[in-house]
């Protein structure tokens, strides 16, 4: 049941300090029929729990014990603890007792089935008792489920919430509104593990569909690219070294498991500065985008339009391949060495720009960004091993080019050579033929895409060519398409060339994607899209954070939002903001670089909080003052002093419990007594958060403390 949320900040340290502390299985998610997304969570406790304990520890958890409203939800719930780990038999009775839920009775309300309500302040419409049941015997105000001596059941009973033989209870996590995180998933999604960094942030998750957290790295630079996990297991990070004379980048990292770098290249400095995205070769060495700059003068030089020189400079793009051993670049490709221009006829480089195709336009400027210095803004990479050829994704172009791989360095800066005959021309371009003086606006496809790449062999559509298309002043509206075409290439690389005038082909998408609306889709900037295996395609909608997949038939079947701002979750229910992410890869279940790993699927990434609910309206007995349960200090190092108001003809028992119930220090009931951090047995404790419990025989009290030493 959705619970009444509140922006108590109660749980930030105890949801880090308890991740793991009862055993149990992984939360699960159920879809509510408002389509809103809630986690249950089954804990097992073998050494028994009371109801207020398991309370304590739903709410350490930003969660509550579980609410169940309906019949559809009582049973998934209880599907998730009909198991014998969860349940005991009781001797006296021969009946199972099942789990704690979140049901509870006010004290002094009428007997036996009265005041009844869930811990969220919400009234019982929907009810599942047992037969005979609830029956108060003995000032019963909980609620669990059983018992029967029949086995394990699905119907409740009500029990003392001092009962401390229950063996397990739900947690359950949910918010007012559904707005981070899991959105919807259905079997129609192919099942693997996703990728994702927030832009500009220092850490690195990976979900599983269930949008439950896998792993977390925590890393140094702020991610400002493309972001892979490799086969040996490393991640491999665009880090932002805040170079003054460009835009984000600088570094390419690999980083472990456990967040350390093992490697790292620099190449940022006032000249040059590496950006956006950097692929891993089959032969270990690395491909990676950088700009360089040209002065006015060298612009001029080569032939620039003076009139396009407001920036005073330009940024060409070029290409480096490093051999990680040596930290050496091994091969190089520049933009500057393939340029056509026909402004000034004394260069060398003169001539009739639609002839030619395979070269650059030096004075073709998009209308996005007319006076940048970041001329060409590539922002992709890939690489088709069997060809020798690099993709390479041209933003301001709007155009994807091919050039060869597998010539040298003295060939990629000419124009014959290697395999295909051409040195470092384009082999083909897509997506604009204005660039190249072959078309008109009606001609161009593509609008300021981002992240484009071959469908890999054995995959639906391989071969084909698939891309993020932003949709940048796209005329009419601007809205954002996944696009996937079929380049006109043989089985060995030759791309089809041309007649006289006219542009590369084909003339259209063999697929795309278009929102209804168009316009609810849409990314300026960032973005991505994957084909995967099952033919569904995965897109990052990058600047709002989106991630969805689609069937063939653009059916959604999965979206999540990417809940982190920063290195920090963001709570559940707060509006998505500042979540922009480049790329969100999915991996197979059964991928090379997690191998050796724990998968356990987690809590999800985002975070929540729950209203600390006064859930039994505890009454001391008639005549007696408060009981003003109290701990100092708290967090507490190695003293803690524990404080109440108990009167004397009251017998009661005060202890130390963990969080998964177990009793860890009884303390003499003395007010003003003090805990010395040791259990029964003399022993130190470790640090984390514990539970201070003064019961009674008609009520109790317990205050959380967090033990930091």
């Amino acid at each position: 049941m959705k619970r009444k949320f509140s922006n108590s900040a109660a749980t930030l340290i105890a949801a880090v300090a308890l991740f793991a502390g009862i055993a149990g299985a992984q939360p699960e998610p159920w879809v509510h029929p408002d389509g809103s997304i809630h986690y249950y969570h089954a804990i097992s406790t073998p050494a028994g729990i009371n109801w207020n304990l398991a309370w304590d520890s739903a709410l350490g958890h930003g969660g509550y014990l579980a609410t169940l409203t309906s019949q559809a939800e009582n049973d998934f719930v209880f599907s998730l603890v009909d198991s014998s780990i969860y349940w005991h038999l009781r001797f006296d009775t021969r009946r199972l007792a099942g789990p704690w839920l979140g049901g509870t009775q006010d004290f002094g309300s009428f007997e036996p089935d009265s005041g009844w309500h869930w811990v969220t302040e919400e009234t019982m419409d929907y009810v599942n008792w047992s037969p005979g049941q609830p029956d108060n015997d003995g000032n019963e105000n909980a609620l669990h489920f059983g018992e029967s001596m029949l086995g394990r059941v699905p119907t409740w009973d009500d029990a003392s919430a001092l009962d401390d033989s229950i063996r397990g209870f739900v947690r359950e996590l949910s918010a007012d509104s559904t707005t981070i995180g899991l959105r919807h998933w259905d079997s129609l999604a192919w099942e693997g593990y996703t990728l994702f960094a927030n832009n500009q942030g220092r850490a690195i998750y990976l979900i599983d569909n269930k949008g439950r957290a896998l792993h977390r790295w925590r890393v140094t630079d702020r991610t400002v690219g493309a972001l892979y996990l490799l086969e040996n297991g490393l991640i491999s990070q665009i880090g932002n070294l805040s170079n003054p004379n460009f835009l984000n980048g600088g570094r390419v990292s690999l980083i472990d498991w456990d967040g350390n770098k093992t490697w790292s290249f620099d190449y940022s400095d006032s000249l040059r500065c590496l950006h956006h995205d950097a692929i891993w070769l089959p032969n270990g060495n690395l491909l990676a985008i950088a700009w360089e700059l040209k002065t006015k003068d060298e612009a001029i030089a080569a032939g620039r339009d003076t009139t396009k020189l407001t920036a005073g400079k330009l940024w060409p793009d070029h290409i480096i391949e490093v051999d990680p051993a040596t930290d050496s670049i091994v091969w190089k490709w520049h933009v500057w060495d393939h340029l056509v221009q026909d402004y000034d006829s004394t260069k060398q480089n003169y001539g009739v720009v639609g002839d030619h195709p395979e070269l650059i336009d030096l004075n073709f400027v998009d209308q996005a960004s007319p006076n940048a210095a970041d001329w060409i803004h590539a922002n992709a990479l890939d690489y088709h091993a069997d060809w020798g050829q690099i993709l390479f994704a041209a933003r301001d172009f709007n155009e994807v080019w091919v050039i060869d791989h597998s010539t040298t360095t003295e060939q990629a800066a000419g124009h014959t050579g290697g395999r295909y005959g051409k040195g470092g021309d384009l082999l083909y371009r897509w997506g604009n033929p204005r660039t190249y003086r072959r078309g008109d606006t009606t001609n161009q496809i593509l609008y300021h895409h981002h992240h484009s790449s071959w469908i890999p062999s054995g995959l639906p559509g391989a071969g084909n060519i698939t891309v993020f298309d932003n949709g940048l002043l796209r005329p009419g509206s601007s809205y954002s398409t996944a696009v996937e075409f079929t380049p006109p290439v043989d089985s060995l690389g030759n791309y089809e060339q041309p007649g006289p005038g006219e542009p590369y082909g084909p003339a259209s998408p063999a697929w795309q994607y278009i929102a209804d609306p168009p316009e609810s889709f849409y990314s300026s900037q960032l973005s991505s899209v994957q084909r995967l295996p099952n033919g569904n395609t995965l897109i990052c909608e990058g600047n709002r954070g989106r991630f969805f997949e689609l069937t063939p038939d653009t059916q959604v079947v999965w979206t999540y939002i990417n809940p982190v701002t920063d290195t920090l979750p963001k709570y559940q229910g707060t509006p998505p903001a500042q979540n922009a992410v480049h790329r969100s890869p999915r991996y197979p279940l059964d991928y090379a670089g997690l191998r050796g790993h724990d998968l356990t699927p987690g809590y999800p990434v985002e975070l929540y909080t729950t209203k600390q609910y006064v859930s039994v309206k505890e009454t001391p007995p008639a005549g007696s003052a408060p009981v003003g349960l109290s701990v100092s200090p708290n967090p507490f190092g190695r003293l803690a002093r524990i404080s109440f108001n108990l009167p004397r003809a009251v017998s009661a028992e005060l202890g130390i419990y963990a969080v998964d119930g177990r009793l860890v220090r009884t303390l003499p009931v003395t007010s003003g007594t003090v805990w010395d951090g040791t259990d029964n047995a003399g022993n130190r404790v470790g640090r984390g958060v514990y539970y201070c419990r003064l019961q009674c025989p008609a009520f109790s009290a317990s205050r959380k403390l967090v033990k930091t030493e």
